[in-house]
């Protein structure tokens, strides 16, 4: 399967079998983790391999609402767009995983860094500015689903997304695929908080505000991410060469900037 078709067939999985993933799989889900990129290099991202799930259970006191045998600890100091990024680099991981026949499910974290210490390899701290710490800011579950869990959506399965007309309301055909694969991104509490608006050669991306924002801010801009990454794979499925700016766009009624998305070589 391919990441653009991964895309439309990845679904987040609520329960897990107990069965750990065959030691080949751990070692290939840790290549990826090893391997991810991001946009702001002058962050310093990691996706940490828990193989003992159990080990993120009992740091949660088991408040943790999926189960799951194995997870991802996503680490970060907080430079600039650094959940945005998460999303980005990460997003990648869970379609090569559905890949892989692997389920995957986003997870709010609520763990603080003294609570992972004891079994995540951490850079010390000494000497350095806040803004250089890395801290745990998200948590991927993963695992085989359960029986009676699909790992995939039917083909006939339809997103519970907004239309295209919600999220861009003029755009050339050309970019359909890109629009639609970024449509139905994943998002914290289903929120879709994207927007986009046509510039010459590309768009705007903008996030939408939306109510109980300090909750779900953090999650929300993750989200961001994903979608971007989503944007990405559908461009390249059409062989449309990208690259991200940032430009003077002031923010609108209730839409904050986030990035401008521009073709290459036009």
């Amino acid at each position: 399967m391919e990441l653009y078709d991964a895309i439309f067939y990845r679904k987040s999985i609520e329960f897990y079998s107990t069965k750990p993933i065959t030691e080949f799989l751990i070692k290939e889900v840790k290549r990826l983790c090893n391997d991810i990129t991001y946009l702001n290099t002058n962050l310093n991202i990691k996706a940490h391999v828990i193989d003992r799930g159990h080990l993120i259970n009992f740091s949660t006191d088991n408040k943790i609402h999926i189960k799951a045998p194995h997870y991802i600890l996503v680490t970060s100091n907080k430079g600039e767009d650094y959940l945005e990024n998460i999303g980005y680099a990460l997003q990648e991981v869970t379609l090569e995983m559905a890949c892989l026949g692997l389920g995957t499910t986003w997870l709010k974290c609520m763990l603080n860094r003294e609570e992972i210490e004891e079994f995540v390899n951490l850079d010390k701290i000494d000497g350095k500015d806040e803004s250089e710490i890395e801290y745990p800011q998200a948590i991927i579950a993963f695992g085989y689903p359960d029986q009676g869990e699909a790992l995939f959506r039917s083909a006939s399965a339809v997103h519970d997304r907004h239309k295209m007309k919600h999220i861009c309301k003029k755009y050339d055909e050309k970019w359909f695929n890109a629009l639609n694969a970024l449509r139905v991104a994943p998002s914290i509490n289903n929120c879709q908080p994207w927007t986009l608006e046509a510039r010459e050669n590309g768009f705007d991306l903008f996030e939408n505000e939306h109510k109980k924002r300090l909750e779900l801010e953090k999650y929300s801009k993750i989200s961001m991410g994903v979608a971007l990454k989503h944007f990405e794979i559908g461009c390249k499925y059409d062989n449309i060469d990208i690259e991200y700016r940032k430009f003077d766009v002031k923010n609108k009624r209730k839409k904050s900037y986030f990035i401008s998305i521009i073709e290459k070589n036009v």
